[in-house]
């Protein structure tokens, strides 16, 4: 069944889940079962197909497939009952499924071709800080044809930074470190302001994305 049973629902890292696969073009399925004077299950599977922009691999599609279980546990409590399972192109057998956040790197890494996963113009400290896992990226050239990058981002690991590159992509070079999510916010705000430029450089090209998982604290 694809309701709920009474007193149950998706726990919110699933519901997450499910909204970034969304996001990057994934597909998603919920199922809910309950055999007799049984708790109930519940079934979460996120996929998509290969095709032919991502290039020749050994299988056709990534499906993960994790299974919750309500047995033992209070009313309404939703707890994961083993680590799941997968198929990759790379691996098309069924394995053990990694931990979520690796499927959310996985999710972020190939979304589906065609599908809009990078946003331009400017987005407010309060858009921003609605989005768990929002960055951004800017980009420029000056006279003699180098690249200016500056961006907002991070991941679950280091929290948020803030980097410059100023030179060859290949080269990047970190600036400094936000210890917080409002000082990556103030930092973000300035940085998607249309009039921005330096030293001469018009700042032309604005971009921001949602990142694979919410950053620490959020």
């Amino acid at each position: 069944m694809a309701e709920a049973p009474d007193g149950y629902e998706v726990p919110k890292i699933v519901a997450d889940l499910i909204t970034y696969a969304e996001s990057r073009g994934w597909e998603h399925r919920v199922d809910w079962t309950q055999p007799k004077r049984e708790a109930p299950l519940l079934t979460v599977q996120v996929g998509r197909r290969m095709v032919k922009k991502d290039g020749r691999r050994y299988g056709t599609f990534w499906l993960y497939k994790i299974t919750y279980h309500t047995e033992g546990d209070p009313p309404g409590t939703v707890r994961k009952r083993h680590t799941g399972l997968c198929v990759t192109p790379d691996e098309p057998e069924w394995h053990e499924a990694p931990p979520l956040w690796s499927i959310r790197e996985t999710i972020y890494t190939h979304p589906t071709p065609g599908t809009v996963t990078t946003f331009k113009g400017a987005i407010t400290k309060e858009e921003f800080n609605a989005i768990p896992c929002a960055r951004a990226l800017r980009f420029s050239h000056d006279w003699m044809g180098l690249r200016y990058t500056e961006w907002v981002g991070g991941d679950s690991r280091t929290g948020w930074a803030l980097m410059n590159d100023y030179g060859k992509p290949e080269h990047p070079c970190h600036v400094s470190r936000a210890d917080s999510r409002a000082m990556a916010a103030e930092r973000l705000t300035a940085l998607l302001a249309p009039t921005r430029a330096f030293g001469g450089d018009n700042l032309t090209v604005d971009e921001w994305e949602i990142g694979p998982y919410p950053m620490p604290g959020t």
